[in-house]
Protein backbone atom coordinates (compact mmCIF):
# COMPACT_ATOMS: atom_id res chain seq x y z
CA UNK A 1 0.00 0.00 0.00
CA UNK A 2 1.37 3.44 -0.89
CA UNK A 3 1.64 5.80 2.09
CA UNK A 4 -0.65 8.80 1.79
CA UNK A 5 1.46 11.92 1.04
CA UNK A 6 4.45 9.60 1.78
CA UNK A 7 4.11 10.25 5.51
CA UNK A 8 1.88 9.40 8.43
CA UNK A 9 2.15 10.81 11.96
CA UNK A 10 0.53 8.86 14.78
CA UNK A 11 0.31 10.47 18.22
CA UNK A 12 -0.66 8.22 21.11
CA UNK A 13 -1.57 9.83 24.41
CA UNK A 14 0.13 7.79 27.11
CA UNK A 15 -1.25 9.37 30.26
CA UNK A 16 -4.99 8.76 30.51
CA UNK A 17 -5.46 12.05 32.36
CA UNK A 18 -4.14 13.89 29.32
CA UNK A 19 -6.96 13.09 26.94
CA UNK A 20 -10.42 11.61 26.99
CA UNK A 21 -12.37 9.94 24.19
CA UNK A 22 -15.88 8.56 24.48
CA UNK A 23 -15.81 5.09 22.97
CA UNK A 24 -18.49 2.73 21.77
CA UNK A 25 -19.66 1.00 24.22
CA UNK A 26 -13.43 -18.88 33.45
CA UNK A 27 -15.88 -18.56 30.55
CA UNK A 28 -19.48 -17.83 31.34
CA UNK A 29 -22.05 -20.62 31.06
CA UNK A 30 -24.59 -18.35 29.31
CA UNK A 31 -22.71 -16.50 26.56
CA UNK A 32 -25.54 -14.11 25.65
CA UNK A 33 -26.53 -13.05 29.18
CA UNK A 34 -26.28 -9.29 29.70
CA UNK A 35 -26.21 -7.54 33.05
CA UNK A 36 -26.96 -3.89 33.70
CA UNK A 37 -25.91 -1.83 36.69
CA UNK A 38 -28.14 1.20 36.34
CA UNK A 39 -29.27 0.91 39.96
CA UNK A 40 -27.12 2.24 42.84
CA UNK A 41 -24.12 0.05 43.64
CA UNK A 42 -24.94 -2.58 46.25
CA UNK A 43 -23.13 -2.47 49.58
CA UNK A 44 -19.94 -4.55 49.47
CA UNK A 45 -16.81 -4.80 51.58
CA UNK A 46 -14.00 -2.31 51.07
CA UNK A 47 -10.59 -3.97 51.28
CA UNK A 48 -7.17 -2.37 51.59
CA UNK A 49 -4.29 -2.55 49.13
CA UNK A 50 -1.08 -2.18 51.08
CA UNK A 51 2.03 -0.79 49.39
CA UNK A 52 4.59 -3.33 50.64
CA UNK A 53 7.65 -2.08 48.75
CA UNK A 54 8.91 0.08 45.91
CA UNK A 55 11.51 -0.56 43.20
CA UNK A 56 13.49 2.33 41.74
CA UNK A 57 15.99 4.96 42.81
CA UNK A 58 16.82 8.43 41.58
CA UNK A 59 20.58 7.81 41.56
CA UNK A 60 22.76 4.78 42.22
CA UNK A 61 22.71 1.24 40.83
CA UNK A 62 21.72 1.58 37.15
CA UNK A 63 19.61 -1.60 37.37
CA UNK A 64 17.21 0.33 39.62
CA UNK A 65 17.28 3.66 37.76
CA UNK A 66 14.43 3.78 35.24
CA UNK A 67 14.08 6.03 32.21
CA UNK A 68 10.58 5.79 30.72
CA UNK A 69 8.43 2.98 32.07
CA UNK A 70 5.94 1.78 29.47
CA UNK A 71 4.47 -1.39 31.04
CA UNK A 72 4.96 -3.63 34.04
CA UNK A 73 3.69 -7.08 35.02
CA UNK A 74 4.64 -10.53 36.27
CA UNK A 75 6.04 -13.60 34.54
CA UNK A 76 4.76 -17.10 35.28
CA UNK A 77 7.29 -17.48 38.14
CA UNK A 78 5.99 -14.35 39.87
CA UNK A 79 9.00 -12.23 38.92
CA UNK A 80 8.33 -8.55 38.24
CA UNK A 81 8.90 -7.26 34.69
CA UNK A 82 9.40 -3.60 33.80
CA UNK A 83 9.60 -2.42 30.18
CA UNK A 84 11.72 0.73 29.87
CA UNK A 85 11.47 2.57 26.56
CA UNK A 86 14.49 4.80 27.18
CA UNK A 87 16.74 1.90 28.20
CA UNK A 88 15.19 -0.22 25.41
CA UNK A 89 15.07 -3.37 27.51
CA UNK A 90 12.92 -5.39 29.86
CA UNK A 91 14.15 -5.51 33.48
CA UNK A 92 13.41 -8.61 35.56
CA UNK A 93 13.16 -8.41 39.35
CA UNK A 94 12.39 -11.08 41.94
CA UNK A 95 9.06 -10.87 43.81
CA UNK A 96 11.09 -9.26 46.63
CA UNK A 97 12.41 -6.56 44.28
CA UNK A 98 15.95 -7.86 43.66
CA UNK A 99 17.30 -7.30 40.15
CA UNK A 100 17.78 -10.56 38.19
CA UNK A 101 18.57 -9.71 34.56
CA UNK A 102 17.75 -7.70 31.46
CA UNK A 103 15.86 -9.09 28.48
CA UNK A 104 16.73 -7.48 25.16
CA UNK A 105 19.03 -4.53 24.47
CA UNK A 106 19.03 -1.32 22.39
CA UNK A 107 19.50 -1.90 18.67
CA UNK A 108 17.88 -2.93 15.38
CA UNK A 109 18.92 -6.59 15.44
CA UNK A 110 17.09 -9.79 16.43
CA UNK A 111 16.08 -9.66 20.09
CA UNK A 112 16.91 -5.95 20.29
CA UNK A 113 14.53 -3.00 20.72
CA UNK A 114 14.28 0.53 19.36
CA UNK A 115 10.95 1.81 20.71
CA UNK A 116 9.47 -1.06 22.79
CA UNK A 117 5.84 -0.31 23.66
CA UNK A 118 4.48 -3.32 25.51
CA UNK A 119 5.05 -6.97 26.41
CA UNK A 120 2.89 -10.05 26.79
CA UNK A 121 3.48 -13.07 29.06
CA UNK A 122 2.22 -16.45 27.86
CA UNK A 123 0.53 -18.81 30.35
CA UNK A 124 2.85 -21.62 29.20
CA UNK A 125 5.92 -19.45 29.89
CA UNK A 126 7.92 -17.07 27.75
CA UNK A 127 6.98 -13.62 26.55
CA UNK A 128 6.73 -11.27 23.57
CA UNK A 129 7.66 -7.59 23.12
CA UNK A 130 6.18 -5.25 20.50
CA UNK A 131 8.41 -2.56 18.97
CA UNK A 132 7.10 0.53 17.17
CA UNK A 133 10.16 1.19 15.02
CA UNK A 134 11.18 -2.30 13.92
CA UNK A 135 7.46 -3.13 13.49
CA UNK A 136 7.85 -6.64 14.86
CA UNK A 137 6.77 -8.66 17.87
CA UNK A 138 9.81 -10.46 19.31
CA UNK A 139 9.44 -13.75 21.18
CA UNK A 140 11.59 -14.91 24.13
CA UNK A 141 11.73 -18.13 26.15
CA UNK A 142 11.14 -18.18 29.95
CA UNK A 143 14.87 -17.48 30.56
CA UNK A 144 14.76 -14.40 28.33
CA UNK A 145 16.54 -15.89 25.32
CA UNK A 146 15.44 -14.63 21.92
CA UNK A 147 13.52 -17.18 19.80
CA UNK A 148 12.08 -15.43 16.73
CA UNK A 149 9.78 -12.61 15.68
CA UNK A 150 6.59 -11.86 13.81
CA UNK A 151 6.77 -9.00 11.29
CA UNK A 152 4.85 -7.56 8.37
CA UNK A 153 2.51 -5.28 10.35
CA UNK A 154 1.29 -2.10 8.63
CA UNK A 155 1.40 0.74 9.44
CA UNK A 156 2.51 -0.21 12.99
CA UNK A 157 2.57 -3.39 15.07
CA UNK A 158 0.08 -3.81 17.93
CA UNK A 159 0.71 -1.05 20.46
CA UNK A 160 -0.71 -2.86 23.52
CA UNK A 161 -0.54 -6.64 23.86
CA UNK A 162 -1.48 -9.43 26.29
CA UNK A 163 -0.61 -13.12 26.20
CA UNK A 164 -3.23 -15.85 25.72
CA UNK A 165 -3.07 -19.66 25.86
CA UNK A 166 -1.41 -21.33 22.87
CA UNK A 167 1.10 -18.51 22.37
CA UNK A 168 -1.73 -16.27 21.26
CA UNK A 169 -1.38 -12.50 21.33
CA UNK A 170 -4.31 -10.19 22.02
CA UNK A 171 -3.59 -6.59 21.06
CA UNK A 172 -4.63 -3.17 19.81
CA UNK A 173 -3.62 -2.28 16.28
CA UNK A 174 -4.55 0.31 13.65
CA UNK A 175 -5.06 -1.33 10.23
CA UNK A 176 -5.24 0.98 7.24
CA UNK A 177 -7.17 0.24 4.05
CA UNK A 178 -8.01 1.99 0.79
CA UNK A 179 -11.63 2.23 -0.37
CA UNK A 180 -11.24 3.78 -3.81
CA UNK A 181 -9.64 7.18 -3.17
CA UNK A 182 -10.63 7.09 0.51
CA UNK A 183 -8.22 5.97 3.23
CA UNK A 184 -9.84 4.27 6.21
CA UNK A 185 -8.19 3.71 9.59
CA UNK A 186 -9.57 1.97 12.65
CA UNK A 187 -8.44 0.90 16.09
CA UNK A 188 -9.03 -2.84 16.41
CA UNK A 189 -8.69 -5.35 19.22
CA UNK A 190 -7.58 -8.65 17.70
CA UNK A 191 -5.86 -11.98 18.26
CA UNK A 192 -2.79 -13.30 16.40
CA UNK A 193 -1.04 -16.65 16.54
CA UNK A 194 1.33 -17.29 13.63
CA UNK A 195 1.31 -14.29 11.27
CA UNK A 196 0.34 -10.59 11.10
CA UNK A 197 -3.15 -11.38 9.80
CA UNK A 198 -5.49 -11.51 12.83
CA UNK A 199 -7.21 -14.80 13.66
CA UNK A 200 -10.08 -13.00 15.44
CA UNK A 201 -11.26 -9.38 15.61
CA UNK A 202 -13.04 -8.66 18.89
CA UNK A 203 -13.97 -5.03 18.28
CA UNK A 204 -13.20 -2.04 16.04
CA UNK A 205 -13.36 1.74 16.57
CA UNK A 206 -13.14 4.04 13.49
CA UNK A 207 -10.34 6.65 13.68
CA UNK A 208 -10.41 10.19 12.34
CA UNK A 209 -7.51 11.37 10.19
CA UNK A 210 -6.24 14.90 9.58
CA UNK A 211 -4.96 15.68 6.06
CA UNK A 212 -4.43 19.40 6.68
CA UNK A 213 -0.63 19.12 7.00
CA UNK A 214 2.09 17.74 4.75
CA UNK A 215 1.04 14.17 5.49
CA UNK A 216 -1.66 12.29 7.32
CA UNK A 217 -1.92 12.82 11.08
CA UNK A 218 -3.77 10.65 13.58
CA UNK A 219 -4.18 11.67 17.19
CA UNK A 220 -5.74 9.23 19.59
CA UNK A 221 -6.39 8.85 23.25
CA UNK A 222 -7.12 5.56 24.99
CA UNK A 223 -10.49 4.45 23.54
CA UNK A 224 -10.46 1.24 25.56
CA UNK A 225 -8.31 -0.89 27.85
CA UNK A 226 -8.36 -4.67 27.89
CA UNK A 227 -7.16 -7.72 29.82
CA UNK A 228 -7.01 -11.44 29.12
CA UNK A 229 -8.29 -14.07 31.56
CA UNK A 230 -6.59 -17.41 32.32
CA UNK A 231 -8.89 -19.19 29.84
CA UNK A 232 -8.15 -16.72 27.04
CA UNK A 233 -11.32 -14.67 27.51
CA UNK A 234 -10.96 -10.97 26.68
CA UNK A 235 -12.29 -8.26 29.01
CA UNK A 236 -12.67 -4.74 27.60
CA UNK A 237 -13.25 -1.47 29.45
CA UNK A 238 -14.45 1.53 27.46
CA UNK A 239 -12.52 4.71 28.29
CA UNK A 240 -15.13 7.44 28.59
CA UNK A 241 -15.95 10.45 30.76
CA UNK A 242 -19.70 9.71 30.80
CA UNK A 243 -20.08 5.93 31.12
CA UNK A 244 -18.92 2.89 33.05
CA UNK A 245 -18.82 0.12 30.43
CA UNK A 246 -17.34 -3.39 30.48
CA UNK A 247 -17.63 -6.14 27.88
CA UNK A 248 -16.47 -9.75 28.03
CA UNK A 249 -15.63 -11.90 24.99
CA UNK A 250 -15.01 -15.63 24.86
CA UNK A 251 -11.67 -16.73 23.33
CA UNK A 252 -13.61 -17.31 20.09
CA UNK A 253 -14.88 -13.73 20.05
CA UNK A 254 -18.47 -14.18 21.28
CA UNK A 255 -19.75 -11.58 23.74
CA UNK A 256 -20.73 -13.20 27.04
CA UNK A 257 -21.42 -10.25 29.32
CA UNK A 258 -21.86 -6.49 29.26
CA UNK A 259 -22.06 -4.02 32.14
CA UNK A 260 -23.05 -0.42 31.56
CA UNK A 261 -24.16 2.62 33.52
CA UNK A 262 -24.23 6.29 32.67
CA UNK A 263 -22.12 8.58 34.85
CA UNK A 264 -22.00 12.30 35.50
CA UNK A 265 -18.85 14.00 34.32
CA UNK A 266 -16.16 14.74 36.89
CA UNK A 267 -14.20 17.91 36.12
CA UNK A 268 -10.43 18.00 36.31
CA UNK A 269 -8.76 20.43 38.65
CA UNK A 270 -6.85 23.33 37.18
CA UNK A 271 -3.65 21.64 38.36
CA UNK A 272 -4.50 18.57 36.25
CA UNK A 273 -5.29 20.69 33.22
CA UNK A 274 -2.05 22.64 33.57
CA UNK A 275 -0.02 19.44 33.96
CA UNK A 276 -1.14 18.03 30.60
CA UNK A 277 0.22 14.60 29.74
CA UNK A 278 2.72 12.62 27.73
CA UNK A 279 2.36 11.71 24.07
CA UNK A 280 4.28 9.25 21.93
CA UNK A 281 4.62 10.42 18.32
CA UNK A 282 5.50 7.91 15.60
CA UNK A 283 6.35 9.22 12.12
CA UNK A 284 6.26 6.70 9.28
CA UNK A 285 7.85 7.84 6.00
CA UNK A 286 8.42 5.66 2.93
CA UNK A 287 8.67 2.49 4.96
CA UNK A 288 10.89 3.85 7.76
CA UNK A 289 9.77 5.08 11.17
CA UNK A 290 10.99 7.21 14.04
CA UNK A 291 9.43 8.04 17.40
CA UNK A 292 9.69 10.68 20.10
CA UNK A 293 8.09 11.72 23.38
CA UNK A 294 6.47 15.11 23.92
CA UNK A 295 4.31 16.96 26.41
CA UNK A 296 0.69 17.32 25.30
CA UNK A 297 -1.58 20.15 26.40
CA UNK A 298 -4.70 18.98 28.16
CA UNK A 299 -7.65 20.67 26.46
CA UNK A 300 -10.31 18.21 27.62
CA UNK A 301 -11.33 19.13 31.19
CA UNK A 302 -13.03 15.90 32.31
CA UNK A 303 -11.71 12.83 34.11
CA UNK A 304 -12.27 9.42 32.60
CA UNK A 305 -14.55 7.05 34.52
CA UNK A 306 -12.32 3.97 34.09
CA UNK A 307 -8.54 4.05 34.06
CA UNK A 308 -7.62 0.41 33.46
CA UNK A 309 -8.79 -3.19 33.70
CA UNK A 310 -7.01 -6.38 34.82
CA UNK A 311 -7.69 -10.00 35.73
CA UNK A 312 -6.07 -11.69 38.74
CA UNK A 313 -5.16 -15.34 39.38
CA UNK A 314 -8.69 -16.07 40.66
CA UNK A 315 -10.30 -14.75 37.44
CA UNK A 316 -11.56 -11.66 39.24
CA UNK A 317 -11.95 -8.58 37.06
CA UNK A 318 -10.30 -5.47 38.53
CA UNK A 319 -11.60 -2.13 37.25
CA UNK A 320 -9.63 0.95 38.22
CA UNK A 321 -11.84 4.02 38.62
CA UNK A 322 -9.98 7.18 37.67
CA UNK A 323 -12.61 9.81 38.44
CA UNK A 324 -12.15 9.74 42.27
CA UNK A 325 -9.36 11.89 43.70
CA UNK A 326 -7.34 8.76 44.56
CA UNK A 327 -7.47 5.32 42.92
CA UNK A 328 -10.42 3.02 43.69
CA UNK A 329 -10.81 -0.53 42.31
CA UNK A 330 -14.13 -2.31 41.80
CA UNK A 331 -13.68 -6.08 41.57
CA UNK A 332 -16.19 -8.27 39.69
CA UNK A 333 -16.64 -11.94 38.88
CA UNK A 334 -17.35 -13.25 35.38
CA UNK A 335 -21.10 -13.00 35.88
CA UNK A 336 -20.80 -9.25 36.44
CA UNK A 337 -21.38 -9.39 40.21
CA UNK A 338 -19.49 -6.78 42.23
CA UNK A 339 -17.44 -8.70 44.80
CA UNK A 340 -15.68 -5.93 46.72
CA UNK A 341 -14.00 -2.55 46.44
CA UNK A 342 -10.25 -2.09 47.06
CA UNK A 343 -8.40 1.12 47.91
CA UNK A 344 -4.64 1.68 48.39
CA UNK A 345 -3.37 2.62 51.83
CA UNK A 346 -1.38 5.43 50.18
CA UNK A 347 -3.05 8.48 48.63
CA UNK A 348 -2.02 8.91 45.01
CA UNK A 349 -3.06 12.38 43.76
CA UNK A 350 -4.37 12.82 40.24
CA UNK A 351 -1.28 14.73 39.10
CA UNK A 352 1.61 12.25 39.02
CA UNK A 353 -0.74 9.35 39.74
CA UNK A 354 0.79 5.98 38.83
CA UNK A 355 -0.66 3.58 36.30
CA UNK A 356 -1.64 0.12 37.60
CA UNK A 357 -1.30 -3.42 36.33
CA UNK A 358 -3.31 -6.33 37.75
CA UNK A 359 -2.44 -9.81 36.47
CA UNK A 360 -2.09 -13.38 37.73
CA UNK A 361 1.06 -12.42 39.66
CA UNK A 362 -0.43 -9.57 41.68
CA UNK A 363 -0.81 -5.79 41.58
CA UNK A 364 1.84 -3.25 40.61
CA UNK A 365 1.72 0.52 40.26
CA UNK A 366 4.26 2.32 38.10
CA UNK A 367 5.22 5.91 37.34
CA UNK A 368 5.00 6.72 33.66
CA UNK A 369 5.02 10.50 34.21
CA UNK A 370 6.45 10.89 37.74
CA UNK A 371 6.66 14.00 39.88
CA UNK A 372 10.16 12.97 41.04
CA UNK A 373 11.64 9.80 39.50
CA UNK A 374 10.13 6.61 38.05
CA UNK A 375 9.46 3.74 40.44
CA UNK A 376 7.31 0.65 40.88
CA UNK A 377 4.85 0.17 43.74
CA UNK A 378 4.25 -3.42 44.89
CA UNK A 379 0.74 -3.74 46.33
CA UNK A 380 -0.83 -6.58 48.31
CA UNK A 381 -4.56 -7.10 48.92
CA UNK A 382 -5.48 -7.55 52.58
CA UNK A 383 -8.28 -10.13 52.43
CA UNK A 384 -8.26 -11.36 56.05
Amino acid sequence: MKMIQNAMILTVFLATAAFSVIGCGEQADEPQTHAAIDEPTLSVDTLVLTVTDTIGVEMGDSAYVFGMLMRVGHDTDGNILALDMHKACLSVFSPEGEFIRYIGAPGPGPGEFQIPLDFAVFPEGGLAVTDAISRVISFFDPEGNYIDNMGGFFPTPPMSIEGAPGRGIIGEHMPMSMMGEQTELSLNLSRWTDDPEPDINYMSVPMEMDFSGDGMQVQRGPEFDFAVGPDGSVLVATISDTAFALTGFTPEGDEFFSLHKEMERTPMTQEEIDAGGLGLSIMITDGSAEAGMNRMDNTYPWRNVIGSIGVDSQSRIWVELSYPDTPVFEVYDYSGELLFVAVPDVEFPQVGRPAFKVDAGGIIGFDRDPMDYPKLYILELQED
